[in-house]
C-alpha cells in the first residue's frame, strides 16, 4: 500500500509541477468571480471523464467515472473503473449544500459517502459547480504547466456545519476557465483530487 501511495504521489507531482504568479492588476482580479459565474451559468449541458483519487489517510482509492450535467435536470456520475462498480450511476440534484439530494439507481454504493458535504466523490461535482455558478472564490491566482496558462480559483465550503472546515481549489483553463483539476480539503488535508478530460459543453 506505500508504494502505491507512493507512486500515485509521485504521479501528482509530476502532473502539478507549476509555476505560480499573481495576476498582473487588481482589475482583471476583480473581474475574474464574475467571468467565472457567468460561463458556469449560461452552461446548460457537459460531459467529462473525471478520475477521482480518494484518500482516507489510510488508503488511496481510484474510480473512473462519467459525469453528464443537466442544469434544468438531474446530474449524473456513472462509475466505470473498478470493473467490480462499473455501470453504478449515481443522480444529484440542487444547487447548494443545503439541498443536494443523492439518490442511486439501483445499487446502493458506500464509499465515504458518510463524509462531510463535498469531500466525497458522491456529492463533490454539485458542491462545485453550486460555487462555481454563483460564489465568488477567497483567493484567485495565476499558474502555468506544460506552457497553458491556468487560473486557479480558492472556495470555502459552507456546509452548515462549524466543525467541518472543507474547501477546494479548482485549476482552470485561463480561455475557456473549464476545468482541468481539482483538490478537495478537509480541516487542512487533501482528501480528494479530481481530474478532468474531454470536457464537452453540449
Amino acid at each position: 500500500m506505500f508504494a502505491k501511495k507512493r507512486l500515485i504521489t509521485l504521479y501528482i507531482l509530476s502532473f502539478l509541477s507549476f509555476s505560480g504568479c499573481s495576476l498582473n492588476n487588481q482589475n482583471s482580479q476583480e473581474n475574474v468571480p464574475d467571468k467565472i459565474n457567468q460561463i458556469y451559468s449560461k452552461i446548460s449541458q457537459f460531459e467529462s471523464d473525471v478520475k477521482f483519487i480518494c484518500d482516507s489517510g489510510q488508503s488511496i482509492l481510484e474510480y473512473d467515472c462519467t459525469f453528464e450535467y443537466n442544469s434544468d435536470y438531474s446530474q449524473y456520475l456513472t462509475i466505470n473503473k473498478p470493473s467490480e462498480l462499473s455501470g453504478i450511476k449515481i443522480k444529484s440534484s440542487g444547487t447548494s449544500p443545503s439541498n443536494i439530494n443523492i439518490s442511486f439507481d439501483e445499487t446502493i454504493l458506500d464509499f465515504n459517502t458518510n463524509a462531510p458535504i463535498g469531500t466525497s466523490p458522491v456529492n463533490c461535482m454539485p458542491v462545485i459547480l453550486s460555487h462555481l455558478t454563483s460564489q465568488s472564490p477567497s483567493e484567485i491566482w495565476e499558474e502555468t504547466q506544460s506552457h497553458k496558462e491556468l487560473l486557479v480559483a480558492r472556495y470555502e465550503i459552507n456546509s452548515g456545519n462549524k466543525s467541518d472546515k472543507t474547501s477546494f481549489q479548482i485549476w482552470l483553463y485561463k480561455d475557456t476557465l473549464y476545468p482541468m483539476y481539482t483538490e478537495i480539503y478537509n480541516s487542512g488535508q487533501r482528501v480528494l483530487q479530481i481530474f478532468f478530460n474531454d470536457f464537452d459543453v453540449k
